[in-house]
């Protein structure tokens, strides 16, 4: 046996529905566990597989027992099974994508006749060669028999569990599937409810011989019925929590320190920053899926994205609604940033570099990854590398005065009974009434009144709005892609205008969103947005599209592209890049009402980005050409978190920074075009752009 301090410990354990108790196996581990895969994303292909790399020093013997402790076998011969071929294996085993990164002349053990055989990636072959003993040391490889993990499913395998060390957060037990290692549910602060409710969250403190389990998801933090979260009030507060998706478990002792790391992708969910979570949720929709049923989605898995582009994936929990704004506590930011620190203290055992963190987050969660590019860089410094906005309403979520902030706590504070309707201040009083409060009643209470939270500039965590941080360069200046669809806002149109809505709809709906001097600006501008005259699709009519683009134009695609261009042409050049999805997948997450059909609606570039159309079970078998457009985007996000630039080795569109009239536009291939740049620039001189709340 290997006489090496027990870091990692393999555990023989149950599924979910807990058929078998875990046991621990005597056998410690003295190096990385590597899960070495030729996945494609192509659901279609029957040769996607995966090996497990022991990436240490193993004679014969302790690379069989090695093998048998993890459940697996030695690895037959490449070309032998379907699959992993002496050419994708080799491939995968020297590139520093996939956290082996082995020498090119490495020998490792695999399956032979006698035991044991040889496969030398200097000549990609196997062999019992003469010049090599069963008692030399050798890496190994191992079968991987686990299968990959699925959402819509009552229970998933996690029999192949692992325990890793890390250096803040315990001992962490997650199992792995057919291609990354999953520990879920990992809980990075103490439970924010009572005294602590809206103060900045404290770091969970756990003793380095403390055993977690990390194989299950865990409560969603509290938050009011919608879509995303099966339509269920939730009360819950101990819940910021994340998980790690990898394809490698690290040993702190036999870990060779000079390999290189992965860089990490750090996930925000949205949901308005009043719902969602970081894991599977429930649903029960009509979607252009049709209706599916009861079942369950993981949109935001992590599996695809991290075997794929060699990454670390880290979803987070964060404070929704209320209790993570009220009182301008900014309580959900530094939730975020808590998380951020966690990264840094404990990626590592999972193969990640803490000096190559990527933020990033859709809809709400682009909103928080603005938030945190707008965070005083004293508290930012060195948590993250780079950035990506997906779908980011940079004027609907503005920087908010304290005024403002203050004022709309008051006004749930009024609504809960904790101030009475003639109060015009909030009190010490009112605010411990609404923290004794239950959550429940606060997040449902906030509903009611439609309140939209935001972050508050509270000069100290957060100095200025966005917009004069970039100017101020006071901002964390990063390179950055920012992301829209293009048509967001076709998804969040009123249920009560008609899809087939006559042009006489596009004035009597526009009182929604603006003022009468707004208003007449618009109607004049029937070039830029011909509401009369445009084409219908789908069973939609132009009226109604073009609504559609001009709300996804003020809200969306022309903050994204103004703060872009800023940061390209002021403070951050060559830093800033813009694309737009013309083409996506709708996603139970949000359920395409009438007017979504053949758009590309809010969220629909989702399942790219994590390559989860698969693992939810939706649109298979996938087309070649979203197998195509899934890699693709998949190389553009990951190609950043690598090195800061979305341009991969091989990529047929260089993709310049963007500086006001080149953005990439995402369709069956990819273009350079001055994108609706006379309709931004009409928002920007004759609507306005504000990204605070009109006092700055």
């Amino acid at each position: 046996m290997l006489d090496i301090s027990p870091l990692s410990r393999i555990w023989l354990g149950a599924s979910v529905l807990g058929v078998l108790a875990p046991v621990v196996l005597s056998q410690s581990l003295g190096y990385d566990v590597v899960i070495v895969s030729n996945n494609d994303l192509n659901p279609s292909n029957p040769n996607r597989a995966s090996a497990l790399l022991l990436n240490g020093a193993l004679t014969c013997a302790e690379a069989q027992s090695a093998c048998s402790g993890l459940m697996e076998s030695l690895l037959p011969a490449p070309n032998s099974t379907a699959g992993l071929t002496t050419a994708n294996l080799t491939s995968t085993l020297i590139s520093d994508r996939h956290g082996a990164a082995l020498g090119s002349s490495e020998n490792l053990w695999i399956a032979g006749s006698d035991g044991c055989a040889v496969f030398s990636l200097s000549s990609s072959e196997s062999e019992t060669g003469s010049t090599l003993t069963p008692n030399q040391s050798l890496p190994a490889l191992c079968t991987n028999s686990a299968p990959l993990t699925r959402s819509n499913v009552t229970s998933y395998d996690t029999t192949r569990q692992i325990e890793v060390s890390t250096n803040t957060a315990g001992i962490l037990r997650g199992f792995r599937d057919k291609f990354v290692w999953r520990f879920l549910g990992i809980k990075y602060a103490e439970d924010p409810s009572g005294d602590a409710r809206f103060l900045p969250p404290t770091p969970l403190n756990v003793s380095a011989n403390t055993t977690r389990d990390a194989t299950q998801y865990l409560e969603r933090c509290a938050q009011p019925p919608d879509a995303d979260n099966g339509h269920t009030l939730y009360g819950y507060e101990d819940c910021l929590q994340l998980n790690v998706y990898s394809p490698v478990v690290a040993s702190n002792e036999g870990h060779d320190d000079t390999a290189p790391k992965m860089p990490v992708m750090f996930f925000i969910h949205g949901g308005g920053l009043n719902t969602g979570d970081s894991g599977p949720f429930p649903f029960n929709e009509t979607s252009e899926l049709g209706y599916v049923g009861n079942s369950t989605s993981n949109v935001y898995d992590g599996t695809n994205l991290a075997s794929y582009g060699g990454v670390v994936v880290v979803t987070i929990n964060y404070r929704l609604s209320a209790l993570g704004w009220f009182n301008a506590s900014n309580a959900a930011l530094k939730d975020a940033l808590l998380a951020l620190h966690w990264v840094q203290d404990n990626i590592e055992a999972f193969g990640g570099d803490p000096t190559r963190v990527l933020i990033y987050g859709e809809s709400a969660g682009g909103t928080m990854t603005r938030y945190l590019l707008g965070t005083n860089p004293a508290y930012t410094q060195g948590l993250f590398s780079a950035a990506i906005l997906e779908s980011d309403f940079g004027t609907s979520n503005p920087f908010f005065s304290p005024e403002l902030a203050l004022n709309q706590s008051l006004g749930l504070a009024r609504y809960l009974g904790c101030a009475s309707n003639s109060s015009t201040t909030l009190t010490e009083e009112a605010v411990s009434c609404v923290r004794n409060t239950s959550a429940g009643d606060i997040v449902m209470a906030s509903y009611n009144l439609n309140l939209a939270w935001s972050i508050t500039v509270d000069g100290d965590y957060v100095l200025n709005v966005i917009k004069d941080s970039i100017l101020d360069s006071d901002y964390s200046r990063v390179p950055t892609i920012w992301a829209t669809n293009q048509c967001e806002y076709c998804y969040f149109l009123p249920t009560s205008l008609s899809p087939d809505s006559p042009p006489s709809a596009y004035a009597e709906y526009l009182p929604m969103y603006f003022n009468s001097t707004a208003i007449d600006l618009i109607l004049n501008q029937t070039t830029l947005y011909p509401y009369e005259t445009a084409t219908s699709s789908h069973n939609i009519s132009g009226t109604v599209l073009t609504l559609g683009q001009l709300m996804t134009d003020y809200y969306v695609h022309c903050p994204s592209t103004y703060l872009a261009s800023l940061e390209t042409n002021t403070t951050n050049p060559g830093n800033a890049y813009k694309i737009l999805f013309g083409v996506g997948l709708g996603n139970p997450m949000t359920a395409n009402p009438a007017t979504c059909p053949g758009q590309v609606c809010h969220a629909d570039e989702l399942y790219w980005v994590f390559g989860t159309a698969e693992t939810d079970n939706v649109y298979q078998p996938l087309t070649e050409q979203q197998v195509w457009t899934t890699q693709e985007v998949i190389k553009r996000w990951t190609s950043l978190a690598w090195d800061g630039n979305p341009n991969y080795e091989g990529a047929l569109v260089e993709w310049p920074p963007y500086t006001g009239d080149n953005e990439l536009v995402l369709n069956t291939t990819e273009t350079l075009q001055p994108y609706h740049v006379a309709q931004c620039d009409f928002i920007d001189s004759q609507l306005g752009l504000i990204f605070g709340d009109g006092t700055y």
